[in-house]
């Protein structure tokens, strides 16, 4: 079992820290390349959600990543307080041109089609997201 903890200030420039924790821990879970890659994407994606529409202006705030790992299991866990948000609902799906796709906004669905389980839970004034990423 491999458990790992660590907050950081809720900047852009921070969310790298936490994407490699992801990539250690999906290592751990014996994830290969690929799943360990999306992993990290989908902890970049919610981060960045976080800082800039959660925190938005504030000059403060804080990410809280607790990551858990068993083989072919991986568990991450976002907790913050910013302004509430939850991405565990699905987003609808807008249909674009090859020639012309979206600038942004994409994130929600990068989290929900590289993840297994999104939940969300809004407690004590903190955010807690939690993404989950079976193989095997």
């Amino acid at each position: 079992m491999f458990s790992l903890s660590l907050t950081v200030p809720a900047q852009l420039e921070m969310i790298e820290s936490i994407c490699d924790a992801v990539d250690s821990a999906a290592a751990a879970a014996g994830f290969d390349e690929r799943a360990r890659y999306s992993c990290q994407l989908a902890a970049s994606e919610a981060c960045e959600n976080i800082v800039k529409h959660g925190y938005g202006e504030r000059t403060s705030g804080e990410i809280e990543a607790r990551l858990s790992a068993s083989p072919n299991d991986l568990t991450i866990e976002l907790i913050d307080s910013a302004r509430p948000f939850n991405p565990a609902n699905p987003p609808s799906t807008q249909p674009w041109s090859v020639d012309d796709p979206p600038v942004g906004g994409l994130g929600l669905l990068i989290i929900h089609r590289v993840m297994d389980e999104v939940e969300y839970e809004r407690s004590q004034g903190q955010n807690r997201l939690l993404m989950r990423k079976h193989t095997g």
